[in-house]
């Protein structure tokens, strides 16, 4: 394998984009699938859609692309819903979830200066408005940080789980990658979340045993998308080069400037 080959969590059906990015880079990318974004029970959403769209919402957050299509895609399909009110204002997590927004033709989506669940947080805690109503689209398997949080600030939260964040069905390219790192296959790994580390680790531990999995990473660069998924790194004894970026786009880069870096000394 290419020795400029950098390996990158992205969840399973996702990641040409990401590596058609790296390829124009000059590098060559290794997609890797830890996590399966599977939509839970379409009765057990609607109900939930159902019983929020019934009360006074002043923002919709949503806290990824999948989420923003899944939602949309439901109303759509269910002309009886009511309707969002047309004084909801919407927040996306990021620059992406924004444009899947704008798919559905909303035009006016606030981001966060930091695309995460912090910096949600940290932009609500500047808002003027009090107690404000904010219905949160996510995932099952995101823990409840954000709502409390927000709920200790006055505001009035609503959690509408749209999808589980779960381990993929096939697991065969991860252990393609267990096996790639192995054998010593490449420069670097960007774990794109949190519950992207966990899932590999609780998959690599049926290939390795004892501390030989971590010394391996350690040999090569690690990257972690965000605070949190940089936290669960280390939390396992992982060194982390890219803990404070939250774009993929953007922690690419870095990985790949370190690496040529260390190349060059």
């Amino acid at each position: 394998m290419d020795p400029k080959t950098i390996a990158i969590t992205r969840p399973v059906g996702k990641g040409s984009d990401t590596a058609e990015l790296i390829k124009s880079l000059g590098w060559t990318p290794f997609i890797f699938h830890t996590v399966e974004l599977k939509p839970l029970d379409e009765q057990m959403i609607l109900d939930q859609i159902q019983s929020c769209l019934t009360h006074q919402i002043d923002w919709i957050v949503f806290m990824s692309c999948t989420g923003v299509k899944l939602l949309f895609d439901i109303i759509t399909s269910h002309p009886n819903l009511p309707r969002i009110p047309p004084e909801t204002r919407f927040l996306a997590v990021g620059p992406r979830t924004r444009e899947s927004l704008l798919h559905y033709g909303i035009t006016q989506t606030t981001v966060p200066e930091k695309y995460s669940s912090t910096g949600l947080d940290e932009w609500f805690s500047q808002l003027n408005r009090k107690n404000p109503r904010i219905v949160l689209i996510r995932s099952l398997s995101a823990d409840a940080l954000l709502a409390n949080s927000l709920r200790a600030k006055g505001a009035t939260v609503t959690t509408v789980n749209i999808y589980d964040s779960a381990m993929p069905t096939d697991l065969q390219s991860v252990f393609d990658f267990l096996n790639g790192l192995r054998l010593g296959q490449f420069a670097a790994v960007l774990f794109t979340s949190a519950i992207s580390v966990s899932n590999f680790f609780t998959i690599a531990e049926t290939k390795f045993e004892g501390t030989g999995l971590i010394h391996r990473l350690n040999r090569i660069l690690v990257g972690a998308v965000g605070p949190v998924t940089a936290e669960r790194l280390r939390n396992r004894g992982v060194e982390t080069n890219v803990p404070d970026e939250y774009l993929i786009e953007k922690a690419i880069a870095k990985l790949i400037s370190q690496r040529t870096q260390l190349q060059a000394s």
